[in-house]
């Protein structure tokens, strides 16, 4: 893939926010800080773009105009202003966004609107103040296809009867205008012999008068004729597909997964981010529906980022809508993924432009060139059908399944590892490798994938082969991948045979599944939660230790937020919440760096700014914030297929509540609302269908002992369950339709609360680095990375007695809670660099 070219600059902002508004209202979000992206977002057409070059029009899959740019001249002036020195403002909701701009007596605000299923856009204009503006509104006519197609003749003509410029072009496939019944001026497109000027834009003029709307229309379609019913239908429905626009979200929101914590931001977070999925869903009229990639401005020749499909983005995609419970949108995702399936081989294709329908798309090198593709395909049909138990999806689909599975099987060696044809590329595509690490990980994944896909179609033959292969390949990964003398992975092969050292994150997500002992996963998971992978915005995906490292280089050393999901991911899943969370909760500011609600594809990896090909809005950026919450901060896990629901979470110990509603599994629907205080977890549920299976294992502090739960008013059996790094309670029981509550008590333990940084824009990293935190005995040890001169401490909360402490110097906060601020040790030779720290705490209590 290739990002755009932009940054964005990050100051203060305001957020609009009521606690007891409805949803829909919660979600607006505006910001003083003017240089943003902004992107709005229908299934057919889209706005986009920066002040400084002026707005995008798409009606897909055609480019209509580009530059949009604003002029304000007040009643009676005869000087122009730009209206980008006067932006003073911008207001986010999910359905649009509204620009505000502030003159010496007038105030204009400019919605950007485009309805949900029209080829369409409206951008309105109102003016407060004591006199009309005229708003002079200047253009560029493109009317061009996608990327890498293209077409050649367009003309623009003004058509005075639709107060409109209507743009064409002479294989009368695409027609489009720009217009407004409001329109007073306009710039001729006579065919003159010389030209009036050099610039190929055209510009009109508003008159806009005080506390009335001004629309302009800017409509797509196949004919004049076309365009004008379009356009009239848009003026005249305005108000009504605003309205139809505003209670999708609402619905959406009222529907999907919906997470309540004592944290505003971290809510807002994950609502942005399911909304923001909502928004990648795009129609093509020629290609159908599918998850587009994200949004950002076009580089080069009508290339908006990531504005086209890609099969792996859309993977990423199904992962966070099954997470949310929007189970019919991942279906739909993954048959728009198996449409295109190569029909001769299984392959899984990597990209399909916008324009593929008008051009012999196969015949550029994009489409089919990532072969990783086709084995994370099994891993996604998998997990729908775990999550969903929809057997029959599965069946209906066994060939596609089983053609990818064949293809997979194909790349396969002698050595029993996926080796990489000369003309493709597995997941690191810069390099050209003949095999990878993160391809083999994947074959392990696919085949346990396509084990479980057999055996619920009947293929029990298969099913046994395919879990066979898996049970050999952890041993052969290792050795191929393992380097005993960096005690770090290798990233892969060239075709030469010179291993790729990159000291990069590694298969974290799956090290249960490796054959490693103890030390080895614990070197990596240290090694992963330090200052060399650490940064106060996120995980870098190539450690600041690696010879290659570049914390400017969109491959060696930024920090994704993709990358960054999967390790809090990975951190959870091995138990290591404290650096879980730290790790996760550094994705937050994202959501207001640059287009609010959204997030960034890549930050840099020395200083918290965006890295420069990074795109403002990318989907798996959202997606995997979202699923990453899900499954590792609330542990919940659905298993439709058996009706079974899993709450594991690991809530941090400053949360007292935690409320999950429209929880979906099998044909149950479920309220969940849990608390906890410092001697007892307690959780309600409403179970509005059938019943269910129900595994209750939520984390209680290091070392505290159960006492007798019940549920409901009766008692039963809890087990403790044991890790190094926390500790869980474990119930399992019957859930019924109805009402249910659950009660467990606990007594003392001792859990650490990480200090979360916030960074602003240019900040080095300074927060302290959690790497482990273990209580043996009666010594609690915080293993942590640290800047001597950067103040560092962490709350720890217990209702023991602390005896002594080594490292670090306790304060008392609130009865059974302190500060613990570090103590440095001997004068260090950089006090503002990054160094290793210990505290040990000896506490007076446990048993």
């Amino acid at each position: 893939m290739s990002p755009t070219l932009r940054c964005a600059l990050l100051v203060p902002f305001v957020i609009a926010w009521a606690s007891f508004a409805p949803a829909q209202s919660r979600m607006e979000w505006s910001t003083d800080s003017t240089n943003r992206f902004v992107s709005v977002h229908g299934r057919h057409s889209a706005i986009f773009g920066y002040p400084e070059n002026g707005l995008e029009v798409w009606a897909y899959p055609v480019q209509i105009l580009r530059s949009f740019t604003l002029h304000f001249r007040p009643e009676g002036t005869t000087s122009d202003v730009d209206a980008r020195t006067l932006l003073r403002r911008i207001v986010y909701t999910p359905e649009s966004i509204t620009r505000i701009y502030a003159g010496p007596d007038f105030v204009i605000r400019e919605k950007l609107f485009v309805p949900l299923d029209e080829s369409g856009a409206i951008i309105s204009y109102e003016t407060e103040g004591s006199r009309p503006i005229d708003v002079l509104v200047e253009f560029v006519p493109v009317l061009d296809l996608m990327w890498p197609a293209a077409i050649g003749g367009q003309e623009t003509l003004w058509d005075s009867a639709a107060s409109s410029y209507v743009i064409s072009e002479p294989t009368h496939r695409f027609t489009a205008s720009v217009g407004s019944p409001d329109i007073i001026a306009h710039d001729e497109t006579n065919n003159f012999n010389r030209p009036t000027n050099s610039s190929s834009a055209l510009a009109f003029t508003l008159h806009v008068q005080p506390h009335k709307t001004s629309p302009v229309i800017i409509v797509g379609g196949k004919s004049v004729e076309d365009v004008n019913a379009n356009s009239s239908k848009l003026l005249a429905n305005n108000s009504a597909l605003e309205k139809a626009a505003s209670e999708h979200y609402s619905d959406l929101l009222n529907h999907a997964l919906e997470i309540e914590t004592p944290d505003r931001e971290v809510n807002r977070a994950l609502a942005w981010s399911a909304i923001a999925l909502d928004q990648a869903w795009v129609c093509n009229p020629a290609l159908g529906c599918g998850m587009v990639a994200g949004y950002g401005p076009s580089r080069r020749a009508r290339r908006p980022q990531y504005d086209w499909f890609f099969a792996g983005d859309g993977m990423v995609a199904v992962r966070g809508l099954l997470a949310e419970g929007e189970y019919d949108r991942a279906r739909q995702e993954l048959e728009f993924i198996m449409k295109y399936q190569d029909p001769n081989t299984g392959m899984i294709w990597h990209e399909l432009s916008q324009s593929a329908a008008v051009l012999e798309w196969k015949n550029y090198p994009y489409m089919f060139l990532h072969v990783d593709l086709s084995f994370e395909f099994l891993n996604a049909l998998a997990e729908y059908y775990s999550i969903t138990g929809d057997v029959d999806f599965v069946k209906a689909h066994w060939n596609s399944i089983q053609a990818a599975h064949q293809y997979c099987q194909s790349l396969v060696e002698d050595d029993g590892l996926p080796h990489i044809p000369s003309e493709k590329r597995g997941q690191r595509e810069q390099d050209a490798l003949s095999d990878e690490l993160a391809l083999s990980v994947n074959w392990l994944t696919a085949s346990q994938a396509f084990a479980t896909l057999a055996a619920a179609t009947d293929h029990a033959d298969l099913a046994q082969e395919s879990r066979m292969t898996a049970d050999k390949l952890g041993p052969v990964i290792v050795r191929r991948y393992w380097d005993k003398k960096q005690n770090s992975w290798i990233t892969g092969y060239t075709r030469s045979g010179v291993p790729l050292q990159m000291q990069g994150i590694g298969p974290v997500s799956i090290l249960e599944q490796l054959s490693l002992s103890n030390s080895q996963r614990d070197s990596i998971l240290n090694e992963l939660a330090s200052s060399t992978f650490q940064t106060d915005w996120g995980t870098r995906g190539n450690g600041s230790n690696s010879a290659s490292y570049d914390p400017n280089s969109y491959a060696n050393g930024s920090v994704w937020a993709v990358g960054t999901s999967g390790a809090a991911a990975a951190f959870w899943k091995e138990h290591r919440p404290v650096t879980a969370f730290s790790t996760w909760s550094a994705l937050q500011p994202w959501t207001s760096l640059d287009s609010l609600g959204h997030i960034h594809e890549t930050l840099a990896g020395d200083y918290y700014h965006e890295e420069l090909e990074s795109v403002p809005e990318q989907t798996w950026s959202s997606s995997s914030l979202l699923s990453s919450a899900i499954e590792g901060l609330l542990g919940l896990e659905i298993n439709g297929a058996q009706n079974r629901v899993t709450l594991a979470p690991h809530l941090p110990f400053n949360w007292d509540e935690v409320t999950l509603r429209h929880v979906r599994a099998g044909k149950s629907e479920l309220s969940i609302s849990m608390d906890q205080s410092a001697n007892e977890v307690r959780v309600e549920i409403q179970n509005e269908g059938l019943p269910a299976k129900f595994l209750f294992a939520p984390e209680i502090p290091l070392g505290a002992k159960l006492g007798f739960a019940k549920l409901g008013t009766r008692p039963i059996i809890v087990a403790i369950e044991q890790h190094p790094q926390d500790s869980h309670a474990k119930v399992e029981f019957d859930l019924p339709h109805g009402s249910t509550s659950l009660t467990i008590p606990y007594a003392g333990g001792v859990a650490v609360i990480p200090d979360l940084p916030h960074p602003m824009l240019g900040d080095a990293s300074h927060a302290i680095k959690i790497i482990g935190t273990v209580l043996q005995g009666g010594t609690l040890t915080v293993n942590f990375d640290y800047i001597p001169a950067a103040d560092s401490s962490f709350e720890v909360r217990t209702p023991w007695t602390i005896s002594d402490v080594k490292g670090g110097t306790m304060q008392t906060i609130a009865p059974g809670l302190y500060r613990c601020k570090i103590k440095p040790g001997p004068e260090p030779q950089d006090p503002n660099a990054y160094h290793h720290g210990t505290v040990s705490i000896t506490l007076t209590g446990p048993a």
